[in-house]
């Protein structure tokens, strides 16, 4: 079944996301940030299986002990990875700024936040690290909601320019840049 067109005024949207505004008083942002998750887990997992193999073998005496070592050193990189990447995804995920309810929600994979409104502390954006483009203006930045908890969320990630209309709406609803 074919997915659902979005109502709303369209903001901004590429492959990394999109940003829809619905009224004045509400934005839904969606910035899933999946692909390191992905690669991620996939590494990991083959780390975690290669070291099971590993320990079979050895405890089979046909490999020698030290070679356990090995193991621990890919697991524990596995497991550094593994809440590398969780941490990261507290960053990503659908947002709604209700400006009306004061709230603002975010969806993730496995987990849901509500803060209040009154917790934006700002707006900023800065480069993205991923950047390979060759002209200044191209490269892409993020769009990030600044909590006064310290967090922050990334509501979406585009060329300064393509930014510039989800900006206005932000500043438009009284959030600082």
């Amino acid at each position: 079944m074919p997915e659902a067109v979005p109502e709303g005024d369209v903001l901004l949207s590429n492959a990394d996301g999109s940003i829809l505004a619905h009224g004045p008083d509400l934005l839904v942002c969606d910035c899933p940030g999946d692909g390191l998750d992905l690669a991620v887990r996939r590494v990991a997992t083959f780390a975690m299986t290669a070291s099971l193999v590993i320990v079979g073998i050895v405890a089979a005496r046909a490999a020698p002990f030290p070679i356990v070592f090995i193991a621990a050193v890919w697991t524990a990189g596995a497991t550094a990875a593994l809440l590398f990447v969780r941490r990261r995804r507290r960053l990503h995920g659908r947002f709604r700024l209700d400006f009306e309810r004061a709230e603002i929600v975010q969806e993730g994979r496995g987990f849901r936040r509500i803060f209040p409104v009154q917790a934006i502390a700002r707006v900023s954006t800065p480069p993205a690290l991923d950047a390979d483009v060759d002209e200044p203006g191209l490269a892409p930045r993020w769009l990030l909601l600044h909590l006064s908890t310290g967090e922050q969320l990334r509501l979406g990630k585009a060329p300064a320019y393509a930014l510039g209309p989800a900006l206005a709406f932000l500043r438009r609803a009284g959030v600082e840049a």
